[in-house]
């Protein structure tokens, strides 16, 4: 569903946006990461993942945003539920005054060799890469997504 700039703009600026986030994790136990080429968080490694649409369950979602992003469609059945995160960001690219506010609903989800072979790039990401989960220069958002997995012996 596309929304034009100047209507996105508007929601940034007056609504929380629902997001799903996808935390993959491979056999070696570590983590997948795509440098991102947009705000918020350009440059930085971050968990993939986007916004839901109206409507959309959030297992669609998932295996949407997973052929948008990465290259092919994950199992949703196969989602482990996380929890449910505030991300506040002070800038956003449609709208730098008043930052952005994320709702993000997020999910571990252990990939299988052949799964791991299918991961491609797309033009929200200029890489993905995997990251050992104790990785000390992680973002700390991410950190803390880790620290739940191990507290809730996900992982």
């Amino acid at each position: 569903m596309f929304i034009p700039d100047n209507i996105y703009k508007q929601i940034i600026e007056n609504v929380i946006i629902v997001t799903v986030d996808l935390i993959l994790i491979n056999k070696k136990k570590q983590i997948l990461l795509g440098l991102r080429n947009n705000s918020p968080l350009k440059g930085i490694y971050y968990v993939p993942g986007g916004r839901m649409f109206k409507y959309e369950s959030v297992f669609d979602a998932a295996e949407r945003k997973s052929l948008q992003e990465f290259g092919f469609s994950i199992n949703s059945k196969k989602m482990i539920y996380l929890g449910v995160y505030d991300d506040i960001y002070k800038e956003e690219s449609f709208y730098e005054e008043g930052g952005s506010h994320y709702l993000s609903r997020t999910y571990v989800y252990f990939l299988d060799d052949q799964e791991e072979s299918k991961i491609t790039t797309d033009s929200q990401h200029s890489e993905f890469k995997f990251f050992d989960i104790y990785d000390p220069d992680l973002h700390f958002m991410v950190k803390d997504r880790i620290k739940e997995i191990l507290n809730k012996k996900i992982l």
